[in-house]
């Protein structure tokens, strides 16, 4: 099942009585306004900060665009994406951002709202790490492999000796110039 299916499946099961987030897929003219005196907040049970300056609103709400995965396009940022679904996710950051919450506080939401597939680059912690760490044993397991292999190849005697090695034939004249040549 599809995580846009699942997402549908769960917006049409809550109830018009109960509070709800103001979704992703949500038109910006809908959301509800972040004041402290109605008690109701965009990203619910967390009021904003101060808002920062409205000249910095965009830009910050691209970098945190950025960092988030497009549901549809799954390798592509909402803030790149032409999805319809990107472009109402970027409307909410911007509205987020233009509201006073912080960077921290936008990410979580959608990682809350979505699961931490969301994010395009994933905190390396639990089973995460194994992402971050995984290469790196990887490269080192093989480099350990590739380094053992030479030097038992380096340990090991010749099967088959040369016949001037034995003494059954005379070393010829490039053997000759060639041990003179390792021995200065």
């Amino acid at each position: 099942m599809s995580m846009l299916s699942l997402l549908v499946g769960a917006s049409l099961a809550q109830t018009p009585a109960e509070p709800t987030v103001a979704s992703a897929t949500a038109p910006p003219a809908t959301a509800p306004p972040a004041t402290a005196a109605s008690g109701e907040f965009l990203i619910r049970g967390l009021p904003p900060g101060p808002p920062p300056p409205p000249e910095t609103v965009e830009q910050t709400a691209r970098e945190i665009g950025l960092q988030l995965r497009c549901l549809q396009c799954q390798n592509e940022s909402i803030a790149d994406s032409n999805s319809n679904m990107a472009k109402d996710s970027i409307a909410l950051v911007r509205r987020l951002v233009a509201a006073g919450y912080s960077e921290d506080q936008i990410k979580d939401h959608f990682v809350e709202s979505y699961g931490e597939g969301i994010l395009l680059l994933p905190s390396p912690t639990g089973l995460n790490l194994v992402v971050y760490v995984g290469p790196a044993i990887g490269a080192g397991l093989a480099l350990g492999l590739v380094l053992s292999t030479v030097v038992q190849w380096r340990k090991e005697e010749d099967d088959v000796p040369l016949p001037s090695d034995v003494g059954l034939a005379p070393k010829d004249r490039y053997e000759q110039r060639l041990l003179a040549e390792l021995e200065d």
